[in-house]
């Protein structure tokens, strides 16, 4: 949610290795959780200095929950099914835990997938409806950017920090 007052920050830079100076330089300061990255290809070094020290993604937790749910459901579905409609064939018992493991093995993988699906896009805020407030085309033309969100005193500073740092553009903008 934006504080009250709230700027954005945003730098241009030329090359990868001055945005990674940047990055570490704002983390430095103390702006990880209000750091932004915009980049025209996938760079991982970016990524890296980006999410350094950070907790990793909790869409493998959500899969995990996912397909135990599946496995879980599948058994409980299945014997569930065998007690309700009874067949008797030649003596075998009405719950047979090895007729049932084929069922209970796709649910997982089912129920599994879907999670991984549904988690990821949550996490990762793919539909993304609205462009982010730092972004700009030429950051999808060869320059790289790095936004910050700070209020009107620490945007002066920041902007002037990003100047020092290589950035061929800062601009500092009020969002709320």
């Amino acid at each position: 949610m934006a504080a009250k007052n709230e700027y954005v920050v945003t730098g241009e830079f030329g090359n990868v290795k001055d945005a990674i100076a940047a990055v570490r330089a704002m983390r430095a300061a103390g702006h990880e959780d209000r750091l932004e990255v915009f980049s025209p290809i996938p760079e991982h070094h970016l990524e890296e200095a980006l999410y350094e020290g950070r907790k990793r993604s909790p869409v493998r937790r959500f899969v995990l929950l996912g397909g135990l749910t599946g496995c879980l459901g599948a058994f409980l579905f299945t014997s569930w099914m065998s007690v309700d409609y009874p067949l008797r064939v030649s003596a075998k018992p009405l719950i047979s835990i090895p007729a049932f493991v084929v069922i209970a093995f796709e649910c997982t993988i089912l129920l599994g997938g879907i999670s991984n699906l549904l988690s990821m896009f949550h996490f990762s805020r793919v539909p993304s409806l609205f462009r982010p407030v730092g972004y700009r085309p030429v950051f999808s033309e060869g320059h790289f950017g790095v936004s910050v969100r700070a209020s009107k005193e620490q945007g002066e500073e920041i902007g002037s920090r990003l100047s020092e740092l290589g950035a061929e553009g800062v601009e500092v903008k009020y969002v709320r």
